[in-house]
């Protein structure tokens, strides 16, 4: 019996999953359908790096589920347009570490500003409540991403 609650519960926590992801994907694109700070896989790649710190290209592209050929030119891009810079990896001198520049910084902000607005604008025609739910959700998804995954196993 226990068993069947278990598969059960993680059932349930697998759809919950699968609603949040959606959402979430969906709300991403609504908000940077006209953001105009950059275009989206340039914006994807100075996010990757504000959340990864300064990264090898490869990573770059295993996280963006993108070529290695297809990062690297988008980083040469946005280091020819001073967004990134690219310095000597300490572990591996054949090695380079891609990391954002205070003007590519800047970029990802705006970005995420105007995208947020377009976001707020629809948030705006919530109730309070509803906000006061979304405010927590925030908090909660922010420690879904500090959490370890559990082994397959485990659960």
């Amino acid at each position: 019996m226990l068993c069947i609650l278990q598969r059960v519960i993680a059932d349930e926590l697998s759809e919950l999953g699968v609603g949040v992801l959606v959402a979430a994907a969906r709300l991403t694109r609504l908000g940077s359908r006209d953001v105009t700070a950059l275009p989206p896989a340039a914006m994807r790649l100075l996010g990757r790096l504000d959340e990864l710190g300064p990264t090898r290209i490869s990573e770059l592209a295993k996280a963006d589920r993108s070529s290695q050929p297809t990062m690297s030119t988008l980083v040469q891009r946005q280091e020819e347009s001073g967004l990134v810079r690219r310095e000597p990896d300490p572990a591996d001198s054949r090695a380079s570490l891609i990391s954002l520049t205070d003007a590519g910084l800047a970029v990802l902000d705006r970005g995420r500003r105007e995208a947020g607005a377009v976001i707020a604008s629809r948030l705006s025609q919530l109730p309070a409540n509803d906000i006061a739910t979304l405010e927590a959700a925030v908090i909660v998804m922010h420690k879904i991403l500090t959490l370890e995954p559990m082994e397959a196993n485990a659960r």
